[in-house]
């Protein structure tokens, strides 16, 4: 059973305010599940492994092989570990033929990227915007969808700076920064209003607690971007644009640079491919799910 989830990039890093933002990206990761009397995953990982324990877990069975095929680069803060994770346990649920909402695979996979050690925060902002497509926001310290809103399409432009390197995202604290934590919360409420205000200042601002140069935001911001922003720890920038043909120009002597889209689609199967919205029940009645 063939299952795709997709990327996604940062609007409010949850590291300090424990709510976070996300937005669904069009980069594709696609599990394809088998029966199996073993667990087995191929390539192995600490997360993929505990991704596939959890969905073994929920369908009462022993085994499955499951093959993962992922263009997402690990590291960069692409939510790659979110989407390999999503990919997996759902077409897990699907072979088996388990009765599931998406939102229930999103806690699936926050229990698996926490046992794997591969997050702060259980990063349910990453995993709501890979399963559920769309923009969303969350509480990460209760494992909490707050919303989930479609947004238009638009071009979005990923920096991977030449010379820099992953951080693991797991060796941040975010107790460090505690001293922030309201100040940045209030970045929250503004979500509902202008999430592209909110990504440039989370951009800004995590710039300066990660030590990172926040020229290429700035570069963004006057080639005419809506926003733009550190995505996760890092080291990629993301930047939204009605039209991104000046930003590229500029950012393509810093690092290599993809092109992509907003993505609204959530998660799916063979058996959902047709389908744009489906078992998943929003905690805000504001969502445009249904």
């Amino acid at each position: 059973m063939k299952a795709k989830a997709g990327g996604a990039i940062t609007i409010l890093n949850a590291i300090v305010p424990l709510f976070g933002s996300a937005l669904g990206v069009n980069l594709w990761v696609e599990a394809n599940a088998q029966e199996s009397d073993e667990p087995e995953v191929i390539p192995e990982t600490p997360l993929s492994m505990e991704a596939l324990t959890e969905a073994l877990r929920m369908v009462g069975r022993r085994g499955a092989k499951v093959a993962v095929n992922s263009p997402i680069p690990p590291g960069w803060g692409l939510k790659s570990s979110s989407a390999v994770a999503n990919a997996i346990i759902l077409s897990v649920l699907e072979l088996y033929s388990y009765n599931y909402r998406l939102i229930d695979v999103v806690k699936a996979t926050v229990r698996a990227s926490r046992k794997a050690k591969v997050t702060i925060t259980g990063a349910m902002d990453d995993a709501a915007a890979s399963a559920l497509g769309g923009l969303v926001l969350t509480d990460n310290s209760r494992d909490e969808l707050l919303l989930r809103l479609p947004v238009k399409e638009l071009t979005v432009l990923i920096l991977m700076p030449e010379g820099q390197v992953p951080k693991p995202t797991a060796s941040y604290r975010s107790a460090t920064y505690s001293e922030l934590r309201e100040a940045m919360r209030g970045l929250s409420k503004l979500i509902y209003k202008d999430p592209w205000a909110v990504m440039t200042l989370n951009g800004l601002i995590y710039s300066r607690l990660l030590g990172y140069d926040d020229e290429p935001i700035l570069e963004a911001l006057r080639a005419g971007a809506l926003a733009a922003s550190i995505s996760g720890t890092g080291p990629s920038v993301a930047a939204i644009c009605e039209v991104c043909d000046d930003l590229k120009e500029v950012w393509s002597s810093r690092g290599k640079v993809i092109k992509v889209s907003t993505n609204n689609r959530p998660a799916y199967t063979e058996k959902s491919s047709h389908l744009t919205s489906w078992r998943f029940s929003p905690t805000n009645s504001g969502s445009s799910l249904k």
